[in-house]
Formats: C-alpha cells, structure tokens, sequence
C-alpha cells in the first residue's frame, strides 16, 4: 500500500511540473522541427521519456531545464535517424507544390512573418538558443547545460543569430523601399 502511494505521489508531482513547463516545450520542439505535429509529438515522447526516468531528476535541480535537455536529445536523436534514413517523396504533394498557383510576395507584406521566416532559416543550433533565451528566459549558464555546450558557445550563438536577423531583416525592408 505504502508503494501505491509514492507511485501515485511521484506521478502527480511529475505531472505538476510538467504541466508548468507545456508552453516551453512546445515552443522548443516548434522552434527544432518547423512543424506544428512534429513539434506536438515531440513534446509528447518527451514527456513520456521524463515521467519513465524521473526517478533520476534531483529533487530541488531546475526541472524545466531537465525536461528540455530531454527534449531537445530526443530530437538529435529523431534527427541523426532520418539522415540515415532514404528520403521519402510524397507524390500527391508535389504533384500539389508544382500545379499551386504562384502568390508572390503576398507572404511578406506582414512583418511578423517576416521575423518568423528569417528565425526558420537560421542553424537548428542558433534557434534553440534564441528559443531558450528570448523566449524562455533561460540564462546563459542554463542554456549551456540544455545544450550541452559552454557558455561562450551560447553567446556566440545568439550573437550570431541576432546578426543574421538583422541582416535579412534590414534587406528586406530595403527591398521594400
């Protein structure tokens, strides 16, 4: 009886912090794969793979940052997989792409979609990193231990990714003048 009750404790704790940290997660796993159901069962293996090894969590660590490292590693991992991996052609989608009549620039009349395109195009490495510092408001040291880099790595990583916003971003209202 004794065991059902820690097992049950440890599975609404679990549950607790995990609900605190959704948003984070998902904003992490969108920014890593570019897709909205990519990024949803990414975030929900994650959490499945935390709950089965969260009796190795430190009680009292950052556990926000700990469900993130795991999320982060599942998609490398998912990632070196598909490289391995032939690539698969859907032939009705491209049949699709290549009949689709051509919009121009209709897309780019919105600035925030502007900034959105220019974040997509940068190194999966760079997005994580303005991911967790921009958006999650991890601090450098956090973000080293999520990324499995030093310090210097992450800031030379927002540096550059803020660089190349700005670059895309400054052309593109050049273009527009």
């Amino acid at each position: 009886m004794l065991v059902k009750r820690s097992q049950a404790h440890k599975k609404r704790e679990y549950e607790e912090q995990l609900m605190a940290c959704m948003d984070s997660m998902y904003n992490l796993g969108y920014r890593l794969t570019l897709n909205r159901e990519d990024a949803n069962d990414l975030v929900q293996e994650a959490a499945m793979r935390g709950y089965r090894f969260y009796d190795k969590f430190e009680p009292g660590t950052n556990f926000k940052g700990w469900i993130l490292t795991i999320l982060r590693n599942l998609f490398i991992n998912q990632y070196r997989k598909r490289k391995r991996e032939p690539s698969k052609v859907n032939y009705d989608d491209l049949e699709n792409f290549i009949g689709a009549p051509d919009i121009g620039g209709a897309t780019e009349e919105i600035f925030g979609e502007e900034l959105q395109s220019a974040i997509d195009q940068l190194p999966e490495e760079m997005r994580t990193a303005l991911t967790l510092f921009y958006v999650d408001g991890f601090a450098y040291k956090e973000i080293a231990a999520i990324m499995r880099c030093p310090i210097g790595t992450v800031m030379s990583r927002l540096y550059m990714a803020k660089h190349n916003l700005k670059k895309k971003l400054l052309a593109t209202m050049q273009n527009e003048v």
